[in-house]
Formats: C-alpha cells, sequence, structure tokens
C-alpha cells in the first residue's frame, strides 16, 4: 500500500469511527460493551477491505455497473450514520444491548472472517471494479468450494450484523435494499466469468452449484 492510500484510508477510518460516535450519543457510545465491540469491528473491517480489495480496471462489464454502484455508496452512509443515531435515541422493538444485539456482533465478525477467506483465496483478484483482470484465472478453493460468491454473502453478513448489534430497524432495511443490487451485480459477474472462462466456469457451477446461499440462491 502507498502512502498515499495509507493516509487517505487513516482519515477515512478516523473520519467514521468520529461520525460512528458522536451520531451514538458521544462517550456514551463508547462505555457500552455492545458499541465499543461495534466501533472495533466496523474498523477490523475497513482495515481488511482496504488491504484485500483492489481497484481493478475499467471495462465494459463494470460500466454497466455505475448505478449499482452509487446506489451502494448512498446505502453505506447510511449505514454509517443511522444505526448509530437509532441505538442512541431511538427505542425501537428490538431490545438494546441484549442477546440479539450480541448475535449480531458475532455475525459482523463472521462476515469479516469469511471475507478475509474470500480474499485470500482470491490473492489480489477481488476488486471493486467488475471485470477481468491481468493474469486472472478462475479461483475454486477455501470459500469458493462451497457458494460461487463468498465475498458478496460476508457483505451481506456485516450488513445483517450491524442492523442487529445496534439494534437498528434501518440497518436491517438497508440490508434488504442492498441484496438486490448485490444479485444483479452476481448475474453481470457470471455472465462475464462465463465469457471468459468458458467450459471450465460451467463445470464449476455444476460442482458449487449455490451462488451465495444454500439452499436459497
Amino acid at each position: 500500500m502507498n502512502t498515499t492510500r495509507f493516509v487517505g484510508l487513516f482519515f477515512f477510518i478516523l473520519l467514521c469511527c468520529v461520525v460512528i460516535v458522536l451520531a451514538g450519543g458521544g462517550w456514551t457510545f463508547l462505555r457500552r460493551p455492545v458499541s465499543a465491540v461495534y466501533l472495533a469491528l466496523w474498523i477490523v473491517w475497513w482495515l481488511l477491505i482496504a488491504v484485500g480489495r483492489q481497484r481493478g480496471v475499467d471495462s465494459t462489464y463494470d460500466r454497466s455497473q455505475r448505478l449499482i454502484l452509487a446506489l451502494g455508496i448512498v446505502a453505506l452512509v447510511g449505514l454509517i450514520v443511522l444505526p448509530p443515531w437509532e441505538y442512541a435515541h431511538f427505542a425501537g422493538p428490538i431490545p438494546r444491548d441484549g442477546p440479539l444485539a450480541w448475535l449480531g456482533l458475532v455475525t459482523f465478525a463472521a462476515g469479516i472472517a469469511l471475507q478475509a477467506a474470500a480474499f485470500r483465496a482470491l490473492r489480489g483478484l477481488y476488486t471493486s471494479r467488475l471485470g477481468v483482470q491481468p493474469g486472472h484465472r478462475l479461483v475454486t478453493r477455501g470459500p469458493y468450494r462451497l457458494v460461487r460468491h463468498p465475498g458478496y454473502l460476508s457483505n451481506l453478513l456485516c450488513l445483517a450484523g450491524i442492523g442487529l448489534a445496534l439494534s437498528s430497524l434501518v440497518g436491517l432495511g438497508l440490508t434488504l435494499f442492498v441484496v438486490p443490487l448485490i444479485v444483479r451485480r452476481i448475474f453481470s459477474e457470471e455472465e462475464m466469468l462465463a465469457a471468459e472462462f468458458g467450459p471450465q466456469y460451467e463445470r464449476y457451477r455444476q460442482q458449487v452449484r449455490w451462488r451465495l446461499l444454500p439452499p436459497v440462491f
């Protein structure tokens, strides 16, 4: 990671932490065990993304995803601000700091762990842009032996975990909002991989039946 990217990452994470803490009620947010663990997991998640995900190259497949990317950014901004605000100011139907909140933290951590496994299996091929990278190869090891898109599953686990951890209906709603965006991107990615790898990818699809979540999809 070059110096410019490292500095940018540092200030982005710092800004996110400040926004999360302020939205969550300041020091009160940090004194609660659930919210303190949540903030630590958020930092770990973004450090992992910064280290493990590359930007990738521009492609016709990626250009078709720009609306999805824009909607995803809107959802991300909402996810940074709204769940901690809701946690501090709105007593909704999900009890704060209860068993469901801790289940949410476990789900969040599981999503991070799955994402780390996906990054490790891809070894630099995990990118934010949709396209075939130089030296691209079909990866079938690690979590890719179980589902074809574990990286997207990890994102959904993290989002659902955030909603549960902070007892946030908005967070859970944003998770549902993101689902069709991920499904649309999966279809585009599979079209790209089928065009690139042909029979090899078809054999992989037959071996690993489920795209995202057995036995649903």
